[in-house]
């Protein structure tokens, strides 16, 4: 009798862990229904490219992972790599902080926002505005910038999306003098600007922090309502680069509809950058 009510007693438990074990699968089922995951589901994001657009989408990945259950990686290289990486399948999307270029092929770009490009000089200079044809006379020949001390120049490199614009914008077509300093990413100009005092350079406006002074153009300052009026002359499009024929992943998609959304223009106004929407 007392072996039959053990048995009974096991045959119990089992029927309790049974239901117990069940129970557990059907929560955890519904937690992955509830959260939208799904077996096997990518989660990861990989944008790359510009480095004057990675601090505004690193603001952007992070107000949307706030709420969404992906992790977006942004790698910061510069506009050529970001688009070469597209071509060639290595992320989701590029950045680039330059127009695409005819020659592109495969790819297809959608402006996220507008950005100007500061001229920048080191706090100690007295410099607060310069000419257009003088800057440009400093980086093509090697020119000192008339009636100051600014005689060195500091620019980015040729992949850079803020270079091609710049250069285009100012209308240079036959590469930088010699002597000329050419860095490959935006903080490297801050720094160079910061260690001279006789240099000018180039950067975001949106880059623009307490440790370097932006210097006005032809007497216009390089301010958001400047740039969105188109009074100052150096301004571009911060571009979203997509492969032709390519579709997203349900996390890439999601993130993509949120920055080109009205969603993303606080964070990108906040940002100091001009919104399209």
């Amino acid at each position: 009798m007392k072996k039959q009510n053990e048995k009974q007693m096991k045959n119990q438990t089992k029927k309790v862990v049974s239901v117990l074990c069940a129970a557990a699968l059907l929560g955890s089922g519904a937690i992955l229904g509830a959260c939208g995951g799904k077996k096997g589901e990518n989660k990861n994001v990989t944008i790359s490219g510009s480095s004057s657009v990675t601090p505004l989408m690193e603001k952007l990945a992070a107000a949307y992972e706030q709420d969404h259950d992906v992790r977006i990686t942004v790698n910061m290289s510069s506009s050529g790599a970001g688009i070469s990486d597209t071509q060639n399948d290595l992320n989701d999307f590029g950045m680039s902080s330059r127009k695409l270029k005819d020659e592109e092929k495969g790819i297809k770009g959608e402006t996220l926002c507008m950005d100007g490009i500061a001229l920048i000089v080191n706090k100690e200079c007295a410099v607060t505005d310069v000419k257009k044809a003088d800057v440009k006379a400093l980086y093509e020949n090697g020119t000192a910038i008339p009636d100051t001390t600014i005689t060195a120049a500091i620019g980015r490199d040729a992949s850079s999306g803020t270079r091609s614009a710049f250069d285009e914008l100012l209308k240079i077509t036959n590469g930088y003098f010699k002597d000329a300093s050419l860095l490959t990413e935006t903080g490297n100009v801050i720094e160079a600007i910061q260690n001279s005092t006789n240099s000018i350079g180039y950067i975001s406006y949106g880059s623009l922090n307490d440790n370097v002074k932006a210097v006005s153009l032809d007497g216009v300052a390089c301010t958001v309502e400047n740039i969105k009026s188109g009074t100052y002359a150096l301004q571009r499009p911060f571009v979203i680069v997509l492969k032709d024929g390519k579709t997203l992943s349900e996390a890439a998609q999601g993130f993509y509809d949120y920055i080109m959304g009205t969603s993303a223009q606080t964070v990108i106004s906040k940002a100091g950058y001009i919104t399209m929407k």
